[in-house]
């Protein structure tokens, strides 16, 4: 190895012009003989090369990089001239391009880069001052030494990188030596006249070890001094010559070509391609290196290769006292020789045996041993030095220094050591120092990166077999290393995180990816296998560990270490999936794993304390585990089951979550039920009744709703994982709400019967209104009924508020359930119907409508009755009441009530007249039987009951099936809630009611007709104007007298008399005070009621019109002839005109409170076609009444209609349906008024009974044929004997 000779720095002192002339045409001269013959020789190669040239290492671009910027900076002291640093600079710049730097990037040719230089460097030179002055061609003389310089500083760079392909650093090498230009040495001053004489030639200059910093660099490594070093190159310089190195590269070209061992041959790839692709690189590298010592020394170029003997031996035959090592003063190990792994060469190892038994001077016997050893020479001994360094000091990976890269290099270069075996020896150096603790674990992924870097540039395919092999073994030494630090590094998988085994796996799975393992048949599955058991184990350990800990804490509460081991057990799972979102090794998934070892282990501590959960949790009414934790059990339980599905999808889950929790879910509602009474009471114990927010309801509707909604939230938040039995769930809570409803509805139906029938009042006034009410009682006519004005309260409003409102809030809570999709879902997945063991219960709906023929059990001819039904059992207990109808003896009742029953049940509806004192008067009794045999076809059935004495009641019964359904439970509470507004909205008909009779009667009627006729009759408009001042002095001024203003046209003339004789105003005056009346319960009404409540009141009120003046033009449907009268013309003209006055007010031109949709309704087509039939005569009559029943009886298939079921009802959508079925379903009624009208013509019973008589057999007919189709449940009926009436019971 020749010492390079430094480069001779520029001459800038002053000479003669004479010499500096001569210097510079010498200068020039060998510039362009050198640079730009050598430049177009780069470009040459590159594109002869083209993509197959030898690319430089990536870290070549940052070392470059650093180099420049301190030449810039003047921080190299080779480099220190002012015009190579100001070159160097401007190179340094157009390198930073983000253009220029990706396209150096990806191509990474070395020709490339220093075509790119000398392109910087001309424009940089050709605009220097200096070179101008010096001449036009100056620019070039210094453009070879600039290059000259790049190069030496890409060469430098290069021996700072580990790994450097030798035939790029033989291609470095070749161009130094092209475009190095040859010396000159600078002119001395002369005097002047003097000649100067010749150039006697270069002197010889002896050898000097500091000149040669490589050979200073192998002394050092092996404790050699200057002196020594050069003693022993003295002494062989014999041998160690420029010929020697030639018969070595000629040897080597010749056993290519031959065949043999050294360097290789065909044998030892795996394949043709890899061994071409060598053979090809290899002739060419050395064919190089051949043309670059000739340069020097033509004459070597007659050199012919080793002949066997007659060459000289190699030097390495030495004694091996040669390659004794001398440790740095700072090594951690003081002897290399005493570790398990010795770094010497073995003793029983010949140096002339294996690759290199031809006589090579330079190249060692076994060349990759050696160069094994001198690698590891070279890590120990840097290895050493950097114990000496500062702490802070950053220290390469590569662990070589830079000199010490040299000496690889070039022993790589001159032993002919393939890339490939230099990054595996490398990788096992590396490892072995590993195993000692010599080096960090970054020092692994340091080296792999060098092999992953080396397979890119050659593929594996094409290495030599024995290097690939090396490397395959050193991967799979390296493998079960860092597994087993694997393994113990999760002996702890609490604290466990991935940056504790990132390193590892990083290196692990870089191995397998590699493929090497795979391909020389390491069985790393059976390894992995180990780690995931390992894995298990450790689980199974932490999770013992940990129940034991939260075991030992005692208590009676034996649901808390479970509800805590969830908790742990979560967090764990959440925290390994987090910490490790990818399996390690692409098999062990950590959180699967534990998953896997610790769930199954809690199924079986959650099914050993099954029993005890169950008695604690039932320990009332202070249970020792409180059903709270039970429930978060379950949401935990409920999520490791997830979650246990969700990491271990292959496992099977042994754990019935649905049947262990189940009972406590029944417990609760239970639990739940029996507090919904406490509710409901709470509820309205706080309620002051006073309307809160524009809906008008009161407090206790919400507070209430609020409580019922609690079951219902949470049944959803358990998020039941079997769908069929959250219906059930569902299904209980509806029956609890429908109970809750009942009771409301009950508590506050008696609290508005209170307020409407108030205690009689002290004897003393107490406020205006009642002054007034008992003035207007002194001005009734004597012998008559009282009629007292009923005002209504804002309370009272307010309650049949809460009852709108409910319905509203019921249905929502229907639609937050879905009770349609929970009652498929019981349809769809409930288990088949069993045998019926036990009885079935039915629901029986009986509705007491009204009664007539009752006998006052006063003698009085003219007395009335007070009359109310009670229904009651066979043993007496009162099952039902309705209201009292007070004044008359054909009392209308229209009260719904629903009985339970599950056999045949006997009832007795008993007549009773009130009574101010004492026990009340029963008028008689009847009896009806509720046999679920005798009402299966679902239909209503209207029935009367004959009394015991005299009269009858007309009651309508129909029966469904009573079901644990949650639709029927939810009918059943809207069904409560319609009954209880229907009644409230009757108790305010009830109260209005004697007001609008009173005005609205024949009484009237006649008054206007007949204003005098004797002592018996008065002042009636006198009367009624004194009644009107009274009233409005109680309530106060009204804004308006009139409330139906007069037409314009009638203002301005006399107004027009009818056919009665009278004037529309007299007509209207009649019923003046009941508009005042109606217009001051409004003013309450609008401001209390809600805008639904107000409308559903106020066409109750017209319904209620409706039927007082169509009881004022016929009676009541009935075969007994009737007394009544029909009126004149004269009588039913003021009749209609009330009734279109009725309507205007009620309409008041579409601001009224009842729209005109339900003024026109079918009862009002039915009373104006009263008039039509009116004045026909009898037979007329009947020839028309016999045409309208055949009609009617022709068009619909049956007269009765199916029964409104409970089913119907279920929210506000059924309940809609429901009613606009019923109003398309118009019935002609023609042949029911013309009957009623017939009843007050003479000799017409007959005809009336056989028309009924008629009916009814024909709608029998129809029955049984209907029923046939259905399957003959009417013979089932018609055969099934009644029982027996059971015996009066004992009052």
């Amino acid at each position: 190895m020749q010492p390079k000779a430094p480069v001779e720095p520029r001459d800038n002192g002053e000479v003669r012009e004479s010499n500096r002339d001569s210097y510079y045409h010498t200068r020039l001269s060998d510039a362009l003989s050198n640079s730009y013959y050598t430049i177009s020789d780069v470009v040459k190669d590159l594109t002869r090369d083209g993509s197959k040239s030898v690319k430089f290492p990536e870290r070549l671009l940052k070392a470059l990089d650093t180099k420049m910027q301190n030449i810039a900076m003047g921080k190299e002291p080779g480099y220190t001239d002012q015009l190579t640093r100001r070159v160097i600079a401007v190179f340094w710049g157009n390198l930073g391009d983000p253009n220029t730097s990706r396209h150096i990037k990806e191509n990474r040719k070395i020709e490339e880069l220093i075509l790119m230089f000398v392109t910087t460097a001309t424009a940089a030179l050709k605009k220097d001052p200096q070179l101008q002055q010096a001449g036009g061609e100056g620019w070039k003389i210094e453009l070879n030494n600039q290059i000259a310089l790049f190069v030496r500083m890409v060469h430098e760079c290069l021996k700072t990188i580990s790994h450097v392909p030798p035939e790029l650093m033989t291609r470095m090498e070749m161009y130094t030596s092209k475009l190095v230009p040859q010396q000159y040495p600078s002119p001395a001053p002369e005097p002047v006249g003097t000649s100067r004489a010749p150039d006697p030639g270069p002197a010889f200059t002896p050898l000097r070890v500091e000149n040669m910093p490589l050979v200073q660099t192998v002394a050092q490594l092996f404790g050699r001094t200057d002196q020594d070093v050069l003693k022993l190159i003295n002494d062989n310089k014999a041998q160690w010559t420029e010929k020697a190195a030639m018969v070595d590269l000629k040897t080597c070209l010749k056993n290519i070509n031959t065949g043999a061992a050294f360097p290789g041959r065909k044998e030892d790839f795996s394949n043709e391609a890899g061994y071409q692709h060598w053979r090809t690189l290899e002739l060419a590298h050395l064919q190089q290196l051949t043309m670059v010592m000739v340069k020097f020394n033509s004459d070597l170029a007659r050199t012919t290769p080793s002949e066997g003997s007659s060459r000289p031996e190699s030097l390495y035959v030495d004694s091996r006292d040669s390659f004794e090592v001398v440790p740095s003063p700072s090594s951690r190990n003081p002897s290399v020789s005493s570790s398990r792994y010795s770094l010497a060469l073995p003793d029983s190892e010949s140096p002339a045996d294996g690759e290199g038994s031809d006589h090579f001077t330079f190249i060692p016997p076994n060349p990759k041993k050696y160069y094994k050893r001198l690698l590891e020479i070279c890590i120990q001994y840097d290895l050493a030095a950097m114990v000496s360094l500062p702490e802070d000091q950053e220290v390469s990976l590569g662990i070589l220094s830079p000199r010490h890269l040299e000496v690889l290099n070039e022993c790589a270069l001159r032993w002919r050591i393939m890339h490939s075996y230099r990054v595996a020896c490398f990788l096992d150096v590396i490892k072995y120092k590993y195993e000692r603790e010599d080096v960090p674990i970054e020092c692994i992924p340091e080296a792999l990166q060098m092999v992953a870097r080396a397979t890119q540039e050659l593929e594996l395919d094409w290495w030599l077999a024995a290097d690939l092999e090396y490397l395959a073994q050193t991967f799979a030494a390296i493998f079960n290393i860092f597994l087993g630090s694997l393994y113990h590094a999760v002996d702890n998988l609490a604290t466990l995180k991935y940056d504790h085994v990132a390193p590892f796996v990083t290196v692990l799975e870089q191995i397998q990816e590699s493929g090497l393992l795979d391909r020389y048949q390491v069985d790393v599955s059976a390894r992995i296998q180990d780690f995931v058991d390992k894995i298990k184990v450790v689980a199974v350990h932490q999770y013992t560990d940990k129940m034991s800990e939260l075991a030992s804490q005692g208590g009676v509460n034996r649901a808390l270490p479970l509800l805590l081991l969830t908790d742990y057990l979560e967090k764990q799972a959440k925290l390994l999936d987090k910490r490790f979102p990818e399996p390690l090794l692409g098999q062990a998934d950590l959180v699967s794993l534990a998953m896997e070892s610790q769930v199954p282990l809690f199924f079986s501590d959650l099914e050993n304390a099954r029993r005890a959960l169950l008695e604690g949790s039932a320990n009332q009414p202070t249970p020792d585990i409180p059903i709270e934790d039970i429930f978060a059990l379950y949401r935990r339980t409920k999520t490791l089951v997830g979650m246990y599905k969700a990491f271990c999808p292959n496992a099977d889950v042994d754990f019935d979550l649905v049947a262990y929790f189940e009972p406590y879910v029944h417990q609760w509602i239970i639990n739940t039920d029996s507090k919904t009474a406490q509710w409901v009471n709470g509820a309205i114990s706080a309620d002051q009744f006073v309307a809160d927010g524009p809906e008008g309801h009161s407090s206790s509707i919400v507070d209430l709703f609020e409580s019922l909604r609690s079951p219902i939230d949470f049944v959803l938040d358990l998020k039941w994982p079997d769908e069929y039995q959250e219906a059930r769930f569902f299904t209980a809570v509806s029956k609890t709400i429908a109970r809750s409803i009942e009771q409301y509805c009950r508590t506050v139906e008696d609290l508005f019967m209170t307020e409407m029938f108030p205690r009689p009042p002290p004897e003393v006034p107490t406020s205006q209104k009642d002054a007034w009410i008992n003035k207007a009682k002194q001005l009734a006519i004597s012998g008559e009924k009282k009629v007292e004005p009923f005002n209504f309260t804002a309370g009272s409003c307010v309650k049949l508020n809460n009852i709108e409102s409910a319905r509203r809030l019921l249905d929502k809570m229907y639609a937050r359930i879905d009770a349609d999709r929970v009652a498929s879902v019981l349809e769809k997945h409930g288990p088949p119907v069993p045998e019926k063991t036990a009885r079935q219960r039915f629901l029986f709906t009986v509705k007491v409508i009204h009664a007539e023929g009752l006998v006052p059990l006063d003698s009085n001819p003219s007395a009335k009755l007070d009359t109310f039904v009670t229904l009651s059992d066979e043993h007496g207990n009162r099952l039902a009441k309705t209201r009292t109808i007070y004044e008359t003896l054909d009392p209308r009742w229209e009260e719904t009530f629903d009985l339970s029953v599950e056999t045949s049940l006997w009832v007795m509806a008993s007549v009773r007249d009130r009574a101010l004192i004492g026990k009340h008067d029963v008028l008689g009794r009847g009896y009806l039987c509720l046999d679920p045999r005798r009402f299966g076809d679902f239909l209503a059935h209207d029935k009367w009951l004959e009394l015991d004495t005299q009269g009858r009641i007309l009651v309508r019964i129909s029966m469904e099936g009573e079901k644990d359904d949650i639709q029927f439970h939810f009918g059943r509470a809207f069904r409560s809630l319609k009954r209880a507004e229907s009644d409230m909205i009757r108790i305010f008909i009830d109260k209005m009611s004697p007001l609008i009779r009173h005005f609205l009667s024949r009484t009237a009627v006649q008054t206007l007709i007949k204003p005098s006729g004797g002592t018996t009759v008065i002042d009636y408009n006198k009367a009624l104007g004194n009644v009107t001042a009274l009233y409005r002095s109680a309530i106060g001024p009204s804004k308006s007298d009139v409330l139906i203003p007069l037409p314009q046209q009638d203002k301005a003339k006399a107004p027009p008399r009818g056919e009665s004789g009278l004037t529309d105003v007299e007509i209207e005056q009649v019923i003046g005070p009941l508009f005042d009346y109606f217009e001051t319960n409004l003013q309450v009404l609008n401001t209390s009621l809600s805008d639904a409540t107000k409308e559903m009141v106020m066409t109750r009120v017209w319904k209620e019109i409706l039927v007082v003046i169509e009881g004022l033009l016929i009676p009541p449907l009935s075969p007994i002839p009737s007394d009544m009268r029909p009126l004149s013309d004269k009588e039913v003209d003021i009749v209609f005109k009330w009734l279109k006055f009725m309507k205007d007010f009620f309409y008041a031109e579409g601001e009224g409170p009842v729209p005109l949709e339900s003024l026109q309704n079918q009862k009002y087509s039915e009373i104006v076609s009263i008039r039509f039939y009116y004045d026909q005569t009898t037979d007329e009559l009947m020839e028309e009444c016999v045409r309208s029943m055949q009609q009617s009886l022709r068009a619909a298939p049956t007269m009765k209609k199916r029964a409104k079921t409970v089913y119907a009802q279920r929210n506000l959508g059924t309940i809609r349906d429901r009613k606009r079925e019923k109003k398309e379903q118009k019935s002609d009624n023609n042949g029911e008024v013309i009957l009623r009208i017939l009843r007050m013509r003479p000799n017409t019973s007959d005809f009336i009974a056989q028309q009924l008589q008629i009916i009814d057999q024909i709608q029998s007919e129809q029955e049984k044929r209907s029923e046939a189709r259905r399957g003959g449940s009417r013979a089932m009926r018609a055969n099934s004997p009644l029982p027996p009436v059971p015996p009066l019971p004992s009052s």
